[in-house]
């Protein structure tokens, strides 16, 4: 039990890792649809990225649409505070 919660957090901080990579990738996003008065949310291109992502697994295929809506939801979240941030 050790060992797998073990990989686990070493799995979680692989996660936290590249949670911050995209979110610095999310912000340059917003800047540019800052600039360009783009809205934030793209409801075809999530649903593109779940389908070109999902798997075939058994309950993890109702599962991780959920996953990718959450993290969608935050990236969103995240734009919408930077975009009406001042300069």
């Amino acid at each position: 039990m050790e060992k797998l919660r073990k990989e686990i957090d070493n799995i979680d901080q692989e996660l936290k890792e590249l949670f911050l990579k995209r979110m610095r990738i999310v912000k340059e996003i917003a800047e540019y649809k800052k600039t360009h008065q783009l809205k934030v949310e793209n409801v075809q291109r999530e649903k593109k990225i779940i389908q070109r992502l999902n798997t075939d697994e058994k309950y993890l295929r109702d599962l991780f649409p959920k996953f990718m809506t959450s993290l969608f939801e935050v990236s969103k979240i995240y734009q919408e505070l930077l975009m009406k941030e001042e300069k």
